[in-house]
């Protein structure tokens, strides 16, 4: 749907849905349901598996099947403004919910496009364990872009010295601001503290992530960068539980992210067919450092949910600046 409204300014609602099936999932044909029952390699001097596993002479037997899902739906408002004044702004807001079964991993930290090849799940007898908000689709995002033709110089509101204008003047200023939502995340656990029974240690080499159980609020009272998530409100699954954690995928949402970039550039005219450029750029001109997702294996309590890196240059990092000339002829 869309209006325009005087003066100048349009405004666009607009919903996408989409939805998606057969996507890659990886099992283990190998893999034992959930039970009490101790998985127990007999010492018998040739068995690597257990006596209840389908496939005696083999550890892992992993295959891929197109049986997984994917749900995107989304809501974008936009605003588009221009004005004879040199001054041209538009501005969207995105809140999205995309959740899928086949992201690649127990815990994943690309979407499965990205992930390697043949990373199994732990739960192969319940794919729906993995589903869950795709690590890489923030809940809600807003962008503002703009460029700016400074009034000054000749011909314009503010003008100069006669001197002075070619210097003052054609200059124009440019931004892309980005807000969003942190990307999702996912406890993790060491294999060794997995209680399904179903050799999470060994399964592991093949890709599969334990995950603990969920006792409580992830978030602090008090949140800090040194204790963005609560490790005590995670813990591993009874001693022979028989099942796998309570704690879902992409649960968590991750710090996210404020990024104003900036320019400001002026042509020169030298010639007919020659022109000169001279410009400034900076990355993340306001320098807000925005974290990297933390650790979050309850493993390693000191580290469990601490930020203490920031984005790389170009994506959020710290600021970065450039001054160039370029001539076109």
């Amino acid at each position: 749907m869309e209006r325009e409204l005087p003066p100048n300014t349009s405004v666009r609602l607009s919903y996408t849905g989409q939805e998606a099936y057969h996507l890659p999932i990886t099992t283990d044909n190998n893999e034992v349901p959930a039970s009490t029952t101790p998985y127990v390699v007999p010492n018998n001097g040739y068995s690597v598996v257990s006596a209840n596993t389908p496939f005696q002479n083999w550890l892992l037997l992993m295959e891929s099947f197109s049986n997984g899902t994917q749900s995107y739906e989304s809501g974008i408002a936009e605003v588009t403004h221009k004005t004879g004044h040199g001054l041209t702004l538009q501005a969207n807001y995105t809140f999205t919910k995309n959740l899928s079964d086949a992201q690649g991993s127990d815990a994943p930290t690309a979407y499965a496009s990205e992930e390697p090849y043949a990373s199994e799940i732990a739960n192969g007898f319940d794919i729906k364990y993995d589903r869950g908000n795709v690590i890489a689709t923030p809940r809600q995002r807003a962008m503002v872009s703009g460029s700016y033709e400074l009034p000054f110089g000749k011909g314009q509101t503010f003008q100069g010295p006669g001197f002075l204008n070619p210097v003052i003047g054609g200059w124009n200023f440019s931004t892309v601001t980005t807000l969003q939502t942190g990307e999702w995340l996912t406890p993790t656990e060491p294999p060794s503290d997995d209680q399904s029974n179903t050799n999470m240690i060994e399964r592991s080499t093949g890709g599969a992530i334990s995950r603990p159980d969920c006792t409580g609020s992830a978030i602090p009272s008090h949140r800090s960068p040194s204790n963005y998530y609560n490790v005590n409100s995670f813990q591993a699954p009874p001693t022979n539980a028989g099942r796998f954690g309570t704690c879902g995928l992409g649960i968590l949402e991750g710090p996210g992210m404020v990024d104003v970039d900036a320019g400001l550039a002026k042509r020169i005219k030298i010639s007919e067919r020659m022109h000169v450029r001279v410009e400034a750029t900076f990355t993340n001109v306001i320098n807000h450092t925005n974290y990297a997702p933390p650790a979050l294996n309850i493993g390693n309590p000191s580290s469990f949910g601490v930020l203490n890196t920031a984005l790389p240059q170009g994506e959020g990092g710290n600021r970065t600046g450039q001054v160039a000339v370029r001539m076109d002829f």
